[in-house]
């Protein structure tokens, strides 16, 4: 009797799919620690080893944390106004050239903001954090030795810049990895830090010069910065808890499968890019075909359609890494992974994730965290610089995200980028030339250090009166922006104008109020324009063009000042540069610039 064809294909089909098994069973070893043969990893397994954020408990202290680090680190980067006619003495510098020491400082901390992130993605944020708090205090104690202006640009500009960086980003990430739904309370407490820090950092700086000289000044600063060592040590890393597993039972129906997500779950995972499995090991040998894809899940193979997108690897249901272009198979991902923080979509998100889409429509938290676990897939990490390969993976899957031009070819946000050159040129300058300004007027020193706290006080009730209109249904966060920006540069035009110190407190206290927009709401506005898929990388350039701009704006608007002998000048070219940035956030408006990504 002849036999059947179909039977022919069908046994040929199931052997090659037996083999296919037996070679990953016999060269694969489970990743998730010690498991049993009555046991596999299910959906929860994989769930159980994504860290899911307490909001809460020990997050508060890691809340506190921040506030520390940001108070100290903003409170001294802000303060430099009142130091500054004491560099220009010892120096004997230029207004420009003294300047540029804190435009160094600020900018470096900005633009070391990839390398941070990969730092703090391989090593956590507690470790990188101590090492920010060593460097920074060597970096003050190295200035106090400093015989030339270069030399003190370099020591305290660019070291104390690194170091600064190094506490400033774990302080960001730390809040974000704790904290979900109740993230947006605990950010906004965070970053008042910043406000606070310049509120008493400037009377502080006075009362040092008044009783030391400024190299003591930075010795006791260089003190202040150690406690940075305290306040990262608090923010230990989240550990996953595996709060269940599945019974041998249902172990035994899988078949050495990958365990069925719920319908609810399989269509919510098919939005997010992940792909189903098939229900079975039956259903799955009849439906293999040709076009199918491999993918590994733990040390299983786990078959899907590839007509399913799937460029990055969801932890969610199971984990997935896409085969790359060659056919090849990804290698495993490392459980340790799963508990990177910045391997997490939203670690920048400065919101509650209440206010998110995914969180709104069809996700439960839960579901939510594990959504935004992704990895690079191997066709991504095979298409990047070579010279990254020689970095550990965490560092280098990092550096590669936040250094990608292709956010670019976004519209938006190359206006947002735009909008920020221009801005932080005239961001800094009240910080730096309003209490100088002041002294040269007739005030007194300690009444000209009061200006500079009390735009530090507004800057937080700027702040926190921004977070809260922009969680208001109907309310834009964008709008809100563009109008403070605007307003921002309004009063810092205005600033030349008032000669008593009442009017000065008045200009002053209204830029420090309408400036908060800028840096608070910068992370919701990028949100907005290029999705959370790529908020880290659109942060990682908007460090940047901020670091860059923010090195080279104080220094190019002190030396309007050495040309005229007038600071109006500089408050002049201040005003504008945010006035200008205000109205290119006003194109964001406009539709042409909300499209996708070209």
């Amino acid at each position: 009797m002849k036999p059947n064809s179909e039977d022919m294909n069908g046994s040929v089909e199931d052997i090659g799919v037996e083999l296919t098994e037996k070679i990953y069973a016999a060269t694969t070893t489970p990743i998730l620690g010690p498991q049993t043969n009555s046991t596999e990893p299910n959906e929860d397994d994989w769930e159980d080893y994504i860290p899911e954020p307490p909001d809460g408990g020990w997050g508060w202290v890691v809340m506190v944390a921040s506030f520390v680090n940001n108070f100290v680190l903003d409170g001294i980067a802000y303060c430099f106004g009142v130091f500054l006619l004491e560099y220009v003495k010892f120096f004997n510098s230029s207004i420009a050239s003294a300047s540029l020491a804190n435009s160094l400082l600020c900018g470096v901390y900005l633009l070391v903001g990839p390398i941070v992130g990969a730092l703090v993605n391989k090593f956590g944020c507690r470790p990188v954090g101590i090492a920010g708090s060593i460097i920074g205090a060597c970096a003050f104690l190295l200035s106090t030795v400093s015989k030339s202006v270069v030399v003190f640009q370099l020591t305290y500009g660019v070291i104390g810049g690194f170091g600064f960086g190094m506490m400033y980003l774990p302080a960001v990430v730390g809040v974000g990895y704790y904290f979900e739904k109740k993230r947006g309370i605990a950010t906004g407490i965070a970053v008042c830090g910043t406000g606070i820090g310049v509120f008493c950092m400037a009377p502080f700086g006075k009362f040092l010069l008044h009783n030391v000289d400024w190299k003591g000044a930075h010795i006791a600063l260089a003190g202040l910065l150690l406690q940075g060592c305290i306040s990262s040590a608090l923010m230990r890393p989240l550990t996953p808890k595996r709060r269940r597993r599945q019974p041998k039972g249902d172990a035994e129906k899988t078949n050495g499968h990958a365990a069925v997500p719920s319908s609810d779950d399989q269509k919510a995972l098919l939005e997010n890019g992940a792909a189903p499995t098939q229900p079975n090991a039956e259903n799955s040998r009849r439906n293999r075909t040709m076009s199918s894809t491999s993918y590994i899940a733990g040390s299983r193979l786990v078959v899907v359609d590839s007509g399913t997108p799937a460029d990055n690897i969801h932890a969610s249901a199971f984990l997935h890494t896409p085969a790359n272009a060659s056919g090849a198979v990804s290698p495993h991902v490392s459980v340790q992974n799963l508990s990177r923080p910045l391997y997490r979509k939203d670690i920048f998100y400065s919101g509650s994730v209440l206010n998110v889409s995914h969180v709104k429509s069809k996700m439960s938290l839960k579901s939510y965290v594990a959504s935004i676990a992704t990895l690079p897939s191997a066709h991504e990490q095979s298409s990047r610089l070579s010279c990254l390969n020689s970095l550990p993976k965490p560092m280098a899957d990092i550096l590669a995200e936040m250094l990608d031009l292709t956010v670019l070819r976004n519209k938006g946000m190359m206006v947002l980028c735009a909008a920020n050159v221009v801005g932080m040129i005239g961001y800094y300058v009240p910080f730096i030339f309003s209490s100088s300004r002041a002294v040269s007027l007739g005030v007194s020193e300690g009444n000209a250090a009061l200006l500079l706290s009390l735009m530090g006080i507004c800057n937080t009730v700027g702040r926190v009166l921004s977070g809260v209109l922009s969680t208001i249904p109907g309310v834009s966060a964008l709008l809100i922006n563009n109008i403070c920006v605007t307003l921002c540069g309004i009063s810092v035009l205005l600033i030349p104008f008032c000669n008593s110190f009442a009017l000065m407190v008045v200009a002053n206290s209204a830029f420090g109020l309408f400036a908060s927009t800028l840096i608070s709401l910068a992370p919701i506005i990028m949100c907005e324009l290029v999705g959370l898929e790529k908020l880290t990388n659109g942060f990682g350039l908007l460090c940047l063009v901020r670091g860059v701009t923010a090195i080279a704006g104080p220094p190019i608007v002190g030396m309007l000042y050495d040309i005229t002998g007038d600071y109006s000048a500089t408050f002049y070219a201040g005003g504008a540069c945010l006035i200008a940035c205000g109205a290119l956030h006003f194109l964001l408006h406009l539709k042409y610039f909300k499209g996708k990504t070209d």
